[in-house]
């Protein structure tokens, strides 16, 4: 071996060893800084789906927050806004997709057209507290990731529903359909007077916001809603009866902005999976039953009457609005969605099951 190829040979194997170590260097460092302390706090903005006072905001949203601060050791700060703060309640999701909104959470109703397979769980009676309604959501997310995919534009971190819609009266009890017949009852949203007409009573189109007045006037005999806004909106100073028939729920999603959680470290990104997900499902419907029972234990204390519909009586009440659930399963099946009928059925079934983990969201 000449002495020209000899140095040639080390100089190749030098320049060969640096290489291999440098990169395995950057490797190790690319890994200690993943996991290292990030040089400040990471500030994100949480866009809620209530106001300051709601008992999801207190005993849901600000718990998580905290919790958040806690595992991160302050390395990941989350700032609480109300709605309507960053940017306009129904526009929420698409905020939080352009980044103008870090995560945000919302009512999927007020996205119309978007979430259309979620909408199952605005079926008729499905569920009887928001606790079930919360945990058949997550698991139809596992279930049918065709579901999960109406969120793809974002980070999906949890999702939940509403507390269950009852009926409020002010001149009688409801019992029976038989009762209904005749009465104006106030809905808020298109799938709620459906309900009603196909109960047989007459639906009127009234806002929340309006409802106390429209009752008071006589204009109107009762209203569909969850029990939680009839003392905020001072409803119960007109309507005294109260039918529990959980009749359905809305659905509602919590967000990230998919570039934000992607550029985060993996270690700030497992908080964020470790505290979201089921568990943030559960304690916002927790929450919200909660509330409810709150409520109606105030409105007993204040002479209010209220009558849990028997099974038998509920089972009519589910046949005469089974119509929108048909109606529901040959939409989808005309968009494409073959298994719709298998989706609904997967919802119904999860109601009973989890129906008899949680219970009702009314408590008597």
């Amino acid at each position: 071996m000449t002495r020209k190829f000899s140095t040639i040979l080390i100089l190749l194997i030098f320049v060969s060893l640096a290489l291999l170590l440098g990169g395995c260097g950057q490797k190790d460092d690319a890994a200690n800084n993943d996991a290292a302390d990030v040089e400040k706090p990471i500030e994100l903005n949480f866009v809620a789906a209530y106001v300051d006072a709601h008992p999801v905001t207190i005993n849901a949203f600000k718990p998580w927050i905290e919790k958040v601060g806690e595992l991160s050791e302050g390395q990941l700060i989350l700032h609480h806004y109300a709605p309507n703060t960053l940017c306009p309640e129904k526009e929420t999701f698409d905020s939080v997709v352009g980044g103008f909104v870090d995560i945000g959470s919302s009512n999927c109703a007020f996205t119309p057209g978007k979430f259309n397979l979620t909408s199952v769980m605005e079926l008729p009676l499905l569920v009887k507290s928001a606790e079930s309604g919360a945990l058949v959501m997550m698991e139809l997310l596992e279930l049918y990731p065709e579901i999960k995919q109406e969120y793809s534009e974002a980070q999906l971190l949890w999702m939940w529903t509403s507390a269950t819609y009852n009926l409020h009266t002010t001149n009688k009890e409801v019992r029976t359909l038989e009762d209904l017949k005749g009465m104006r009852i106030i809905g808020w949203g298109p799938n709620e007077l459906q309900m009603i007409r196909l109960l047989g009573a007459n639906p009127l189109e009234i806002p929340p916001v309006d409802t106390y007045m429209a009752l008071e006037r006589g204009m109107a005999d009762g209203v569909l809603c969850p029990l939680a806004p009839v003392r905020s909106f001072k409803i119960t100073d007109v309507a005294k009866y109260h039918t529990i028939v959980d009749l359905n729920v809305s659905p509602f999603f919590s967000v990230m902005n998919k570039e934000k959680y992607d550029s985060l470290p993996s270690h700030l990104r497992k908080v964020l999976d470790d505290t979201t997900g089921v568990e943030m499902a559960r304690a916002c419907g927790l929450a919200l039953d909660q509330g409810a029972v709150n409520d109606s234990k105030w409105m007993m204390e204040n002479g209010h009457t209220f009558y849990v519909l028997p099974d038998d009586e509920r089972e009519r009440w589910i046949q005469a609005v089974k119509p929108m659930r048909d109606e529901w399963v040959e939409t989808m099946e005309k968009n494409g969605t073959k298994n719709a009928r298998e989706i609904l059925e997967s919802a119904i079934e999860l109601g009973k099951k989890y129906d008899e983990i949680t219970g009702r969201g009314f408590v008597q």
